[in-house]
């Protein structure tokens, strides 16, 4: 058996005009574990800052840009997030984000057309500059 080239996806890069901001929200909305607070990247010469989701170890780097942009693309014309989130119980996160005020969608089904037998469950989170968050549960979890 070949030698495996890749072991996980160490982390995720996300864009924001402020990162004392992004940090804040980041740690005291979702609950993600500060890591390191703001420091120079050396090689772009912007600001970074790096988070953990609690319960995982996927890194989380807040890039700041002076530039207007996200990680949200168009799939279809309608805005689609580059990754997700797993939670272990999605509804109660759902609940829990709406009482926080934080800007949530409804829950989608994929498969299983929401009769129960669904084998993926998502919503999205917006973060304050645009980003686009899954939070996902799934049977492949």
């Amino acid at each position: 058996m070949e030698k495996s080239l890749f072991s996980k996806v160490s982390s995720v890069y996300l864009p924001t005009n402020n990162i004392e901001e992004s940090i804040k929200w980041y740690v005291e909305k979702l609950g993600f574990n500060l890591k390191m607070g703001a420091f120079l990247d050396q090689g772009t010469g912007g600001n970074v800052c790096v988070l953990t989701v609690p319960n995982g170890d996927t890194v989380i780097l807040l890039v700041e840009t002076e530039n207007e942009t996200s990680t949200t693309f168009l799939r279809n014309g309608k805005p689609y997030s580059a990754f997700a989130i797993t939670c272990e119980d999605l509804h109660y996160t759902h609940q829990n984000l709406k009482e926080r005020g934080i800007e949530v969608t409804d829950i989608v089904s994929r498969g299983g057309e929401g009769n129960g037998n669904d084998t993926a469950l998502y919503f999205y989170i917006k973060d304050p500059m645009g980003n686009l968050i899954e939070a996902a549960w799934s049977i492949w979890d």
